[in-house]
């Protein structure tokens, strides 16, 4: 039996932008036309810091700027499996101070929205199609602590 195997890693950090109890999320369209209500963030290139990849994919996403970045919690390991997408996954979460004007240049970004904690979990979507990361509640986990004031600094995926 072959215990080892080779994953693609997938690194990537999200923001926590917060005013007055309010958290700003971004809608994006599926491929199934569905929207999709995420933390502004993505994927961090070859070489580049998650905090890094925060801070640009916060730009594109929303026209803020971010600065002051702060660790809040990092989400790890094998994700997807089974799927076309399996992968070995770094998620970091942080939180930051902002400015400027919401103002989104990434096309794939249909909104920006201030959702009130209470209102966060229910955008949550989870469910098919089972190869999207964004729809495992894994993923939503350090969201859901992070509004309620409980969250850890590490979750093993």
């Amino acid at each position: 039996m072959n215990l080892s195997r080779t994953l693609p890693i997938k690194r990537a950090a999200h923001v926590y932008l917060v005013r007055d109890r309010h958290l700003l999320l971004v809608e994006e369209r599926m491929d199934d036309g569905s929207i999709f209500y995420g933390l502004p963030g993505g994927k961090a290139n070859p070489g580049e810091t998650l905090a890094d990849a925060a801070a640009r994919q916060v730009l594109v996403e929303t026209g803020l700027t971010v600065s002051n970045l702060q660790f809040v919690s990092l989400l790890e390991g094998e994700l997807l499996t089974g799927t076309r997408n399996e992968c070995y996954a770094n998620f970091a979460r942080f939180t930051a101070q902002f400015h400027g004007e919401l103002d989104p240049t990434d096309p794939e970004v249909v909104g920006v929205k201030w959702v009130p904690f209470e209102q966060t979990e229910g955008l949550m979507r989870y469910g098919p199609p089972p190869e999207c990361e964004e729809r495992n509640p894994l993923i939503w986990l350090p969201t859901r602590d992070f509004v309620a004031g409980t969250p850890r600094a590490y979750y093993p995926i």
